[in-house]
């Protein structure tokens, strides 16, 4: 794996910089995560990097923020990757779907 240490700011013309750490960052889920991640969307919010999407494992998103801190360093990562419902079921299992006469 390639870490590229996050020196930039997007002010300070370090685009080649945040090129690289996203880079980086794309590589190392793309080949350590076990599941999709195709539907993330990364960009740069001043000195921090933004990573939204959705992902097909329930905590997918705690995987993703630890890959992308391991690379970028906790204070410059922004996480927002959810994981849709499937089947009406909740991660315990339970229905989420209300019957007759639920208020």
């Amino acid at each position: 794996m390639v870490f590229i240490r996050p020196e930039f700011d997007c002010r300070g013309g370090g685009g080649a910089d945040v090129s690289g750490l996203i880079a980086s960052i794309k590589f190392a889920l793309a080949s350590e995560a076990p599941f999709d991640t195709q539907n993330l969307c990364f960009r740069v919010l001043g000195r921090s990097i933004v990573i939204e999407g959705q992902v097909g494992h329930c905590s997918g998103d705690d995987f993703v923020r630890r890959i992308a801190e391991d690379i970028a360093g906790a204070d410059r990562v922004l996480v927002r990757v959810g994981c849709p419902r499937s089947n009406g079921l909740s991660a315990t299992g339970n229905t989420t779907s209300m019957g007759k006469g639920d208020a």
